[in-house]
């Protein structure tokens, strides 16, 4: 695969140009990886950023109680493993594909040498890191005033912007969840989610196929859900 071409679709990168982008390319590494494999884990040594080419990564935690609680599923174009490469620290959380997955590695000393070399990447970086730290306090917020449905109902929405597809019932999520995965998302247990999911369907405000891909066939009445604080 060419990389300069990849790299220039990747939003970390924006503002550089091709020979800034051929630079770049000389310092990281194709990784490649299967559904289900571990990228790393909570409290490994923070080496690396890691840019997804594509495919899908989840990030997690361990509840104390031994629940798997999904952060975020990420996607091509995204980046992860930042905030230990930025600061020396362990991660602070573990990273498993999801489908088979190929990444772009760039290891602590180059991202740091690069940044100096172009201070755009480091804007770069601060905006999405803003833009999920957002998202995470919007999360927080939710899971402390919304109940179980407009938790769900949230969830679902963000998914459908984030992983959806257009199709003539409306965004068909296209990440392979299941209600375990939704359930660590909202916070909630795969029973309750499970009966949420079902109340969903039978009002027709979204669709769940044979493969269990779930379309948002009326967002309107989903955000309805999320407002009944």
């Amino acid at each position: 695969m060419a990389i300069v071409p990849s790299l220039a679709e990747v939003p970390l990168f924006t503002g550089l140009n091709a020979h800034d982008l051929a630079v770049v390319s000389e310092r990281v590494r194709q990784r490649r990886y299967r559904e289900g494999d571990r990228i790393f884990h909570k409290d490994d040594p923070g080496v690396a950023l890691y840019v997804i080419l594509n495919g899908r990564v989840r990030i997690h935690n361990e509840t104390p109680d031994g629940a798997d609680m999904i952060i975020t599923v990420l996607q091509a174009g995204d980046f992860f493993g930042e905030l230990a490469v930025i600061d020396g620290g362990e991660r602070s959380a573990a990273a498993t594909t999801v489908e088979a997955t190929e990444l772009l590695m760039l290891t602590r000393e180059d991202l740091h040498d690069i940044i100096h070399r172009h201070p755009r990447i480091g804007l770069n970086l601060l905006v999405t890191l803003a833009g999920r730290l957002r998202r995470t306090t919007e999360a927080l917020q939710a899971i402390s005033t919304l109940d179980v449905n407009g938790r769900v109902a949230k969830q679902l929405l963000l998914l459908s912007r984030q992983h959806g597809a257009q199709t003539p019932s409306g965004s068909q999520i296209t990440l392979r969840l299941t209600q375990a995965d939704l359930a660590a998302l909202v916070g909630d247990s795969r029973e309750s989610v499970n009966k949420v999911l079902g109340f969903f369907k039978r009002k027709g405000w979204i669709e769940v196929d044979e493969r269990y891909r779930i379309t948002v066939t009326s967002p309107k009445d989903l955000e309805r859900q999320c407002d009944q604080a």
